[in-house]
């Protein structure tokens, strides 16, 4: 299992103005988009990455779901409003600068974005934050306004973690109907290869850098063995080369190759779960 590492909080912001809802559905806090015809095909839930329900790259995300896959997506604060500030993000940048007065500053850049990690670490930690997770699914699944839709769950970095494991078999409701219908993942983190992905057993699709830390080319080609001896499985994986940790979410707006790769790993998205729905 890899740890969290620099990649996991650092890129770029999104220029795009987020155009769906603030809401509270089943305890939670949610960014809601809808679809634009009113009649959504199915309920996408967001896992996001370290900067959770806040961070306007994750809200242009469940938009551009929303509107091109006629879903009704949900991006719940399953944080508890401990997400990391994206503000971090410029702090590095200026870490990794050379010069003099960089290399004097860099202790000072360090401690203030301690002071953003490491609270997150704590606070997000699987003993807290798992149950928030399978309670929100559990309602979701169980409410009467939602029992009839297909769920699908999309998990990036922390959140690519969760959805991996909500497609295991005994991640159901008390009654046993399963939490997700089918997931999908972009660049997870703190993965255990090969354990965590022998037990999937929901359909899922993954988007994967050969440049991710996280998730290095030999444990690619390992995640798709495995899925592919599971021969009842659907699945899919999918590569990006040259692509890094992030790069789904955080893209740099100043690259061709790195815009072209954010949206095709979303359209990735829309087209896996539409699919199933």
């Amino acid at each position: 299992m890899a740890p969290m590492c620099k990649d996991c909080i650092s890129g770029f912001f999104k220029d795009d103005t987020p155009t769906g809802r603030e809401t509270k559905i089943h305890g939670l806090n949610t960014y809601v988009a809808e679809p634009p015809s009113g009649s959504p095909k199915g309920i996408i839930v967001i896992v996001p990455d370290a900067f959770g329900w806040r961070f306007v790259n994750n809200r242009v995300l469940a938009d551009n779901y929303a509107r091109k896959g006629e879903f009704l997506v949900y991006l719940p604060d399953f944080m508890a409003d401990t997400a990391v500030d994206p503000s971090i993000m410029l702090l590095l940048d200026n870490f990794y600068k050379s010069g003099w007065w960089a290399n004097f500053m860099k202790i000072f850049y360090a401690i203030q974005a301690s002071f953003h990690f490491f609270p997150f670490i704590f606070h997000t930690r699987d003993s807290v934050t798992n149950p928030v997770v399978d309670k929100f699914f559990t309602n979701l699944r169980s409410a009467s306004t939602t029992e009839h839709l297909a769920i699908g769950a999309a998990g990036f970095c922390w959140g690519g973690e969760k959805v991996v494991k909500l497609c295991y078999a005994d991640r159901v409701t008390a009654s046993g109907k399963n939490l997700i219908d089918v997931g999908y993942v972009a660049h997870p983190s703190k993965l255990s290869i090969p354990n965590d992905i022998l037990p999937i057993r929901r359909p899922i699709s993954a988007a994967l850098g050969t440049r991710d830390f996280q998730v290095p080319v030999p444990k690619i080609e390992e995640i798709r063995t495995i899925l592919e001896k599971k021969s009842e499985l659907k699945h899919e994986v999918v590569v990006y080369e040259g692509a890094k940790h992030g790069f789904a979410v955080r893209g740099d707006p100043g690259s061709e190759k790195g815009q072209e790769q954010m949206v095709e790993a979303e359209d990735q998205a829309v087209a896996w779960f539409s699919k199933w729905f």
